[in-house]
């Protein structure tokens, strides 16, 4: 994990800031908010391809602080080495900034899944706030303000795929979606994937959705062998997300790690629909799994 520190600092006074809303005016607008924190961004400095994203913000209001009126949106921009946005996650912090106070450092978790199969071997991550009005000026290097900061480079070992699925059996081809989308497939009523056997402890990731409108309740059992893992209840037709810790214990000693999936009960188009051609049997939409040892 690397741990990267960008200042944010807001002087009340001084010839900067005159010369900076100077500059702002003679733009025919009104100067941008600023605001006094520190951010430290806690992420892996190298990854393979299509591993998720632990990422851990910490905003430290500096002794300048003043807590905005209106709470900040967190932007977060993915780049590739072209500067092309690849993939955002704006989101709210936990606490919202209005509630922030001097000496209350403020952390929480996210994570973040980028689109698989992006083969791009770098990522830069630029990070700022924005207001409803517009983008917060942070301090940012040698002195400077900025609206955006540089707030980390990641690696990506794209010919590393340790943690990407082969899918054996139970599973429909995969579906296409627009380019700016994410594959996905069907499974059946039960299905097997293997990976590569990490021989440590991992986290199994698993996004995807139930034909809870259709078939209502299902229940997704996970096991290796004849172990059970998890029993996963699926109440809504809403997409979810389960990260499902496997211990190096339960992997063996073979080079493939093998899980099975169990869903019931399942969907079949055409009982539904008698002029419908889709007699396929489906239990889950997939759009992600993945087996993260990092």
């Amino acid at each position: 994990m690397s741990r990267g520190t960008v200042r944010a600092f807001s002087p009340v006074a001084g010839l900067f800031l005159l010369a900076a809303a100077t500059v702002v005016a003679a733009c025919g607008g009104a100067e941008a908010p600023r605001i006094d924190v520190e951010l430290t961004l806690d992420m892996p400095d190298s990854v393979p391809l299509d591993e998720p994203l632990h990422m851990t913000y910490t905003w430290a209001p500096g002794d300048d602080f003043e807590a905005p009126l209106d709470d900040y949106q967190v932007f977060v921009h993915v780049l590739d080495a072209y500067r092309n946005i690849v993939f955002q996650d704006d989101h709210y912090p936990t606490e919202p900034t209005s509630q922030w106070s001097t000496g209350q450092p403020q952390s929480y978790d996210r994570w973040l899944y980028l689109p698989t199969g992006l083969e791009v071997d770098r990522l830069d991550f630029v990070i700022g706030l924005y207001a409803p009005e517009g983008r917060v000026l942070l301090r940012g290097k040698a002195g400077t303000w900025t609206d955006a900061m540089d707030a980390h480079t990641l690696e990506v070992r794209v010919d590393d795929m340790s943690g990407v699925p082969a899918y054996i059996e139970g599973w429909h081809p995969a579906e296409g979606a627009p380019p700016e989308m994410n594959d996905w497939r069907w499974s059946e009523g039960v299905a097997r994937v293997a990976f590569t056997n990490p021989r440590r402890d991992a986290t199994l990731h698993i996004i995807a959705h139930g034909p809870f409108d259709e078939v209502g309740q299902q229940i997704l059992i996970l096991r290796i062998g004849e172990v059970e893992l998890r029993r996963i209840e699926i109440n809504s037709a809403q997409e979810f997300s389960e990260r499902v810790a496997i211990p190096a214990a339960a992997m063996g000693d073979n080079d493939w790690l093998e899980f099975t999936f169990e869903v019931s009960p399942i969907l079949v188009p055409r009982d539904l629909d008698p002029e419908s051609a889709d007699e396929r049997s489906l239990g889950l939409q997939v759009f992600r799994l993945y087996l993260s040892s990092s």
